[in-house]
């Protein structure tokens, strides 16, 4: 599909582009989408239901008669049904267990023995390093702490007990870059009577230790360290953590763990082990697997093959409490369609979340998903809503609140519209929208994180991000990136220095008629914490994307603080595509664009026929692009195109760093000739002088009497 345009184009209706953007954007209604249901009695062809079970006769609407409650997971469903919730709850995992005290530290070391542990001391996160809450303990190498008792009041089901570890930042000086030198720990559980619980667990892929588990480490931006409990009988549990080096241990748990509100089952999927979340293989309905090899799920659990679509409609799904690695609806049935209307799912939890199925249609829902943290911020999971699969699906009319990442789709063809987004996101790369299917589009939608990130496009092709209402600040420190720089965008498009054409080059997608407020802001401290924000973080290569009839603004609270902002951020390398970036509106008191940023150098990028207004509380060095950065060798710009860029209340200027640049600053002149009779005048000559009366360029109108000049 070509997308490229000639550069008449760029010129085309701005001002019709933008009046249109607002009157659409005005006409968002961004208010709460899902509402109460009265109940009903259901009719004769439906089947009423009281209790948790399995439900899956072909045609059927089911209709839930009052709030169910399930200790474990609450409802499997077979294809081609309906399931009414008729205004009523189902709730999972919802049983009296018990949390370890004080398991954050919030009270110092009230609730711990410390016996073992000479150099445990409680410390501020602020001071030493962000995790999850104000405090977190710090231990030396062979500390060894143990919690309160906890109850488990359900045997024979799947708990973590759960160590949450910061890890080291990637350039301290006992990290040294290198991974291998990442902090470790040991976690242990002991039973009423002191002895240590050992597990070995049968898994899809062989029989592990899964409790205790020994010397392991984070992945890098921090996580828990978690060792898999199942088959124990229920009573009373602790668990000991080990620090094998020194290590800043946080939000220390038993919980219960792999349960869902509602099921739909292809296949089992058992795989619950640390190490196999730590290399991103997930788990699906472990502690309802008959067969761990072929994922055969236990008698009477309907087998979901083929074609087909579940509808989930007029109720709450909410999780009984405080868990791990849960699900509000998780479907493994690829050829599913899961159609959601007017649900309300609630969960909180280390790696809850709220859907993860192949295929949706989502409408008039709300996702409310409280997830401080995650065990493994790497790869695409674990996002509030995760559809997964290849297939085309369907989000409009809903409202998504908090979480790590609100909403991730894989398929193509997919339409994300009419949304409201409130990303509360601790960890890196978990934006408000990662969009990762080919040909979608993405408009109508507000988005306005509490922390984090607007629009991730990540080597995928040909998606339209439109129409889209979207304001985002800076970020405080993370745990991944407290002592350096640390981004948050309104809108990205990555694919990390790709070759021209590659297949994972990310090119062809439009980004154009969106509004996008950005607020920058400095934190003082820590002193080598630098915030970032950009309207749009470009850093793709592979091939071209376009960028256009944007409205931005730019609020920098202190420019001349360590805080960085821009609307433009494009670094995406000096080898192959730069990006066109043209008829878009930037009102800021920062450079506008900035081309080779510290991410990386830029090449063949066009800026054109933009229009950047210097703000009222612009500093006296303002200038409106930037080029390079400091003594970075890899941070040039080459090549780039400035076009007819109009500057209202400054001149056009560069302010540059040291790097060799190349760019052309070029204005382009229309002139239309007519006759006296008013006319078309063809093929008459028009010559333009410099200041001095020097004829520099000569050329013959057109059959419409027109030439153009650069």
């Amino acid at each position: 599909m070509n997308r490229m345009r000639n550069k008449n184009s760029y010129k085309n209706n701005t001002h019709v582009c933008l009046l249109l953007a607002l009157f659409v954007l005005l006409t968002i209604n961004i208010s709460a989408q899902y509402k109460l249901t009265k109940h009903r009695k259901p009719t004769a062809n439906e089947i009423p239901i009281y209790a948790p079970g399995n439900y899956a006769e072909p045609g059927r609407t089911y209709v839930l008669m009052n709030d169910i409650s399930s200790e474990r997971s609450a409802l499997f469903l077979g294809k081609d049904i309906t399931l009414d919730l008729n205004g009523y709850t189902i709730y999972y995992a919802k049983a009296n267990y018990g949390h370890v005290s004080n398991s954050g530290f919030e009270e110092g070391l009230a609730g711990w023995d410390v016996t073992n542990a000479p150099n445990a001391k409680v410390v501020n996160t602020k001071d030493v390093h962000v995790f999850v809450g104000d405090k977190l303990l710090s231990l030396g190498p062979g500390d060894e702490v143990r919690s309160s008792w906890v109850h488990l009041p359900v045997a024979n089901r799947s708990y973590i007990a759960m160590c949450g570890i910061t890890g080291r930042h990637f350039n301290d000086s006992l990290m040294k870059g290198d991974l291998k030198n990442e902090m470790k720990v040991s976690v242990f559980v002991e039973d009423e009577k002191g002895n240590e619980v050992r597990c070995i667990t049968k898994y899809k892929d062989g029989e592990k230790l899964s409790s205790p588990v020994e010397k392991r480490s984070p992945r890098l931006g921090g996580g828990f360290v978690y060792a898999h409990l199942q088959g124990l009988p229920a009573g009373k549990y602790r668990i000991r953590v080990r620090a094998d080096t020194d290590c800043l241990v946080d939000e220390i748990d038993i919980r219960p763990a792999f349960d869902v509100g509602i099921g739909i089952v292809g296949e089992t999927q058992a795989l619950g082990h640390y190490d196999h979340l730590y290399e991103s293989k997930l788990s699906a309905f472990f502690d309802y697997t008959a067969d761990v090899a072929s994922g055969k799920p236990l008698a009477g659990i309907p087998v979901v093959q083929g074609r087909g679509s579940v509808t989930i409609r007029n109720g709450r799904i909410v999780n009984g409490t405080k868990g791990a690695i849960s699900w509000g609806i998780q479907s493994t049935a690829n050829g599913v369609k899961v159609i959601l209307d007017n649900v309300m799912i609630k969960t909180e939890g280390i790696n809850t979340i709220a859907v993860d199925v192949p295929q949706a249609i989502i409408n008039n829902s709300r996702f409310e998903v409280e997830n401080p943290f995650i065990i493994n911020r790497h790869g695409s999971s674990f996002y509030a809503v995760d559809i997964r699969g290849d297939a085309p699906s369907e989000v409009s009319y809903s409202e998504f609140i908090g979480g790590q990442g609100c909403l991730v789709f894989k398929g193509k063809h997919t339409t994300v519209y009419h949304n409201y987004f409130r990303n509360n996101q601790s960890v890196t790369n978990h934006y408000s929208v990662m969009a990762m299917g080919d040909s979608s589009r993405i408009f109508n939608n507000h988005i306005e994180p509490e922390r984090g990130s607007g629009i991730e496009i990540y080597t995928k092709k040909y998606i339209d991000i439109f129409n889209n209402t979207i304001k985002i600040q800076s970020s405080p420190p993370t745990c991944e990136y407290g002592k350096e720089e640390y981004s948050v965008n309104g809108i990205r498009i990555a694919d990390y220095r790709a070759k021209p054409g590659a297949p994972n080059g990310a090119y062809g997608n439009r980004v154009y008629n969106n509004r996008i407020f950005v607020k920058a802001i400095n934190f003082p401290e820590p002193k080598e914490y630098i915030p970032l924000a950009w309207a749009v973080f470009y850093s793709a290569s592979g091939g071209d994307n376009d960028f256009f009839g944007n409205e931005i603004v730019i609020e920098h609270t202190d420019p001349s603080s360590k805080a960085l902002a821009t609307a433009f951020n494009i670094s995406g390398g000096t080898e192959g595509f730069g990006g066109k970036f043209y008829n878009n509106r930037i009102t800021t008191n920062v450079p506008a664009f900035w081309v080779g940023a510290q991410y990386g150098g830029a090449v063949n990028t066009k800026i054109i026929n933009n229009t950047i207004i210097k703000a009222a509380n612009a500093p006296a060095s303002f200038k409106p692009v930037r080029m390079g950065f400091g003594k970075c060798k890899d941070c040039n710009a080459k090549n780039i195109t400035f076009l007819s860029n109009k500057i209202v209340g400054e001149h056009f200027s560069i302010q540059t760093a040291g790097q060799n640049h190349s760019y052309a600053v070029n204005w382009q002149l229309t002139v239309e000739v007519k006759t006296n009779n008013g006319k078309p005048a063809a093929n008459a000559t028009v010559t333009v002088k410099d200041k001095n009366g020097t004829n520099v360029a000569a050329q013959k109108t057109g059959e419409k009497g027109l030439t153009r000049f650069e």
